[in-house]
């Protein structure tokens, strides 16, 4: 082992040696051998009692010399003084007796070592701090391990599993949950009693079996479990191999399978519903909406969708307030929630926007029902206030290959019956109208880049702000910041669709410079406001070719007094590929102002250790597609760990993106990945009010 001493690390020397020029020559001794020596030399018992009140050294080096008493007394004096610090006796009579010397480390000593050899000393010393070094790693890592322990006690304890160890069948610890869930009031009267009293009678034959099959792995098996009262119920137990109190038991986990599914419906309800109205969200409908095309797809069968969109809603929220305007859309929604038929999807896909997918496949019926939705909400009053909509409708036709093309269809469709003064149903004719935004034509790249320098010049860009949560108790409010184009109707429009025209019309410096402006204008705001809020904001590869990009970005903090530490920027893995020389000078610069990088959509190229090797990055975020089936795909779960343990290497911070289910997070705190971001906790959102502390 010797020769893996960290020689940078600091040894605090105490030297008791009479002759100062001796201590001094063993302390040449060993910084020659390259260590970092802070000595302190002492004559005499009497000044080692001096010095015990303020000096903690790391190791004592003691002269053997004077009276066989002297010498005891001095060893016995530095064990009490310096109890847990080893000590090496150096020796100058060359003729000293044997014995002595063995003695001396009967007592305590660590070695004894000639003064005439130098390089004994040299290795004995090394030595020793290494044994030092270790000892120190093993309190660190023992005080992590009761700190780990006191941890997993309080979760255990807090847990909504129930969760027990046993030993040999017999119960030696259980958690409140466990006890609630079997009817028992105190651990006493559970203690000494065999797992089976928790099994029903019909099944023991079963664990039994069971029983004695149980290894080194986890294991599970459902079974009828029986409360106290002799009630019965479903649950699925998991069985692991632990130790409780340092002796070997066996873990068991148990989960009301009743209850689970109550919860996994609660999430799933959660995670897919919009909190305002109770409808489906937006995601959820695009994900529904996909798998309906790609069923009917199969069978050559069609389907309608209705794209409802409230009139002059900016003006109607000017005048009524936001709180009361809210209400209007809530009812609005059960209007249309009582009026939608048995199978069809009614969802609040944007801010005052409605969308219904239906079964309808007749262009006569569709538009009747269009027609019918249209005088429901003419015919609504709202504190005396006529409310109109505008939709669009359409049919699904073999030509249509995904829901975002049938949904820029219907939207076409809508600013069709808009454009007719509002208030009234447009049905999508390819002949006559032009695909909406994102599908690739002239016509419509022009119309978006126009849109784009509109928005520029009157602020008609919206951010919006999704949370980033720590997986590792990290409580730090991380918000990334995303952009919305907005159409002449307020409508967003998502980056999918403009950033690409952008590009193409040279326009995403400037958008990207609007971007930071407004995003740093409101980080301040919030830091203003006492809340330690962080942004991650991103630069296109418009940025790293913008040689006036960082002093705008210094400009920005000046001008709202905010401070570059507070922000993230991040830029895509390919994007820093490709500009890796400009991206290095903006990044230098970045750096002398405290900002940190992110580096997104890391392991979508290969070589992805490349970025980490050349590149100050503070953080990573996994390609969406990661996350796409990854609770199903052990090929993905295996890339991810491989990933994750890559950035944790270079001690670059991991943030998985797009989560959107409780199966990925598991995966994802297995693999100790960092933080995550996506639907599951939050959409993006114009409110910075995500309670990271119930996180």
């Amino acid at each position: 082992m010797i020769g893996n001493l960290n020689t940078d690390i600091p040894i605090r020397l105490l030297i008791i040696e009479p002759s100062l020029n001796e201590a001094e020559a063993y302390i040449s001794a060993l910084r020659n051998a390259g260590m970092v020596i802070h000595p302190t030399i002492i004559a005499d018992n009497e000044k080692l009692l001096d010095v015990s009140d303020t000096e903690k050294p790391d190791l004592i080096l003691i002269s053997m010399q004077g009276s066989k008493e002297k010498f005891e007394s001095t060893t016995k004096l530095c064990r009490t003084a310096f109890t847990d610090t080893p000590n090496v006796i150096i020796y100058k009579d060359q003729d000293i007796d044997p014995q002595l010397l063995l003695k001396a480390m009967l007592d305590g000593a660590r070695d004894v070592v000639s003064a005439t050899d130098p390089d004994h000393l040299q290795l004995v010393i090394k030595r020793e701090a290494e044994t030092l070094q270790l000892r120190q790693e093993l309190a660190i890592t023992q005080q992590k391990l009761r700190e780990a322990e006191s941890r997993c006690t309080t979760l255990i304890a807090s847990s909504q599993d129930a969760i027990a160890y046993i030993h040999e069948g017999m119960h030696m610890q259980a958690n409140p949950t466990y006890m609630e869930m079997f009817g028992y009031v105190s651990l006493e009267e559970l203690e000494g009693l065999p797992i089976l009293d928790m099994v029903s009678p019909k099944d023991h034959k079963s664990i039994k079996a069971f029983l004695k099959t149980l290894g080194d792995e986890k294991q599970e098996l459902s079974i009828e479990c029986q409360n106290s009262a002799g009630d019965t119920f479903d649950a699925r137990l998991e069985f692991s191999p632990a130790t409780y109190d340092g002796e070997p038991c066996t873990q068991i986990v148990i989960r009301n399978d009743s209850q689970s599914k109550e919860l996994e419906h609660t999430i799933e309800l959660l995670s897919n519903q919009d909190t305002q109205t109770g409808l489906a969200n937006r995601q959820y409908f695009m994900e529904k909406m996909e798998q309906k095309i790609s069923a009917l797809q199969q069978t050559e069968g069609s389907c309608s969708l209705f794209y409802i969109v409230v009139d002059n809603f900016a003006e109607i929220r000017a005048n009524l307030g936001i709180i009361a305007s809210d209400k209007l859309l809530k009812e609005l929604a059960e209007i249309l929630s009582n009026n939608t038929d048995e199978g069809e999807l009614l969802a609040r896909f944007g801010d005052h926007t409605f969308t219904i997918l239906s079964c309808i496949s007749d262009h006569t019926e569709a538009e009747s029902t269009a027609e019918r939705l249209r005088q429901l909400v003419e015919d609504y009053i709202y504190q005396e206030v006529n409310i109109t909509c505008s939709i669009g409708a359409g049919l699904l036709g073999q030509d249509i290959t995904s829901s975002q093309e049938f949904i820029n269809r219907t939207y076409h469709a809508y600013e069709a019956a808009r454009n007719n003064g509002g208030n009234s149903i447009s049905f999508y004719d390819a002949s006559e109208m032009q695909a909406s935004y994102g599908e690739d034509n002239t016509g419509d790249e022009a119309r978006i880049n126009q849109l784009i320098e509109h928005a520029l010049e009157n602020d008609r860009f919206r951010l919006v702000y999704q949370p980033i949560v720590s997986l590792q108790g990290d409580s730090r409010e991380n918000y990334a910041v995303l952009t919305r184009l907005l159409d002449n109707n307020n409508e967003e429009i998502l980056p999918d669709y403009f950033i690409k025209h952008a590009k193409q019309g040279e326009q995403m410096a400037k958008v990207d410079r609007w971007v930071i402006n407004k995003a740093v204008e409101e980080l301040a705001q919030q830091r203003e406001e006492g809340r330690k809020v962080n942004f991650f904001i991103s630069l296109s590869s418009a940025a790293l070719e913008d040689e006036g990009i960082l002093l705008w970005i210094c400009d920005c903090l000046r001008k709202y007094k905010a401070k570059g530490a507070w922000i993230t920027f991040q830029i895509r893995d390919k994007d820093l590929r490709n500009h890796i020389q400009t991206a290095k000078k903006l990044i230098d610069g970045l750096k002398k102002i405290k900002c940190q990088l992110a580096v997104d959509q890391f392991g979508s190229t290969p070589k992805a250790e490349t970025l980490l090797k050349h590149l100050p990055v503070d953080f990573v975020k996994f390609d969406f597609d990661l996350m796409e089936d990854l609770a199903t795909k052990q090929d993905r779960q295996d890339y991810l760990n491989e990933l994750n343990a890559l950035a944790k290497s270079h001690n670059v911070k991991t943030i998985a993106m797009g989560v959107e289910d409780a199966n990925s997070l598991a995966i994802l705190w297995t693999v100790g990945v960092n933080y995550i971001q996506g639907y599951f906790l939050q959409e993006p959102s114009e409110n910075i009010s995500y309670e990271f502390s119930s996180a």
